[in-house]
């Protein structure tokens, strides 16, 4: 019989930072565990300053009781996806839109994930990294958009991590970006949610962040262990 990886806790290891470029920001995460599942939402509202920040106060507000909404009825990431972008078409100027990603992980390990034009997630499984593509359009633009998600299968140990552009966008002396595979590089390495912060944060210190930065990771964690 072979060995198992290990039993899955009821209780995701989560961790995030949220660090703006100026006084306002207009990145945007949140958490909502529920009675079998952890709902988790990362953003960006595009722009910068005031405005952008007046948008993302009033979408965190929206998402927190769409969330627990969903929560309740224990609705599909991209029915949520699409009622927020309802929500904000009718509000928004032409000239402004979110990027989201909404997603719960079930603690049987089963990740679902809707992806509104954000940074692709990158989910590490076995210590194979996986990013998670959009799965519509961005969020509050466009008349007619329509978002499907995805689903993972994780195993104690695995994790996810979303951020926002910032993070990859970020750039050192030489002009040159710290991007996605730095990111991954990082994430590799550590093994719980601010372990996976931490790394990112220590191989982007010499780099400048000219954008607001947040980073959302979960893991599951091993309760016991078996040979």
């Amino acid at each position: 019989m072979p060995a198992l990886r290990g039993v899955i806790s009821s209780v995701p290891d989560v961790h995030a930072y949220s660090k703006p470029a100026r006084t306002f920001t207009g990145d945007f995460y949140l958490t909502h565990p529920d009675t079998d599942r952890l709902w988790f939402v990362l953003g960006d509202v595009a722009g910068k300053g005031l405005p952008a920040a007046i948008f993302m106060a009033m979408i965190q507000e929206e998402l927190e009781h769409r969330i627990a909404s969903c929560a309740a009825t224990q609705c599909d990431p991209s029915t949520t996806m699409q009622r927020l972008h309802d929500f904000l078409r009718p509000l928004m100027p032409q000239n402004r839109f979110a990027t989201i990603v909404i997603g719960h992980l079930r603690d049987d390990g089963m990740l679902t994930i809707a992806n509104a034009g954000h940074c692709p997630p990158l989910l590490v499984r076995d210590g194979v990294i996986e990013q998670i593509d959009s799965t519509g359009p961005v969020a509050g633009l466009l008349r007619q958009s329509r978002w499907h998600s995805v689903t993972r299968a994780l195993q104690p140990g695995d994790s996810i991590l979303l951020f926002s552009d910032g993070v990859a966008e970020a750039r050192n002396h030489d002009d040159e970006e710290f991007g996605v595979d730095r990111i991954a590089q990082a994430l590799m390495r550590a093994s719980c949610g601010r372990s996976i912060i931490d790394a990112v944060l220590a191989d982007a210190a010499d780099y400048r962040f000219d954008d607001d930065v947040t980073l959302l990771a979960v893991t599951l964690p091993f309760e016991s262990t078996a040979n």
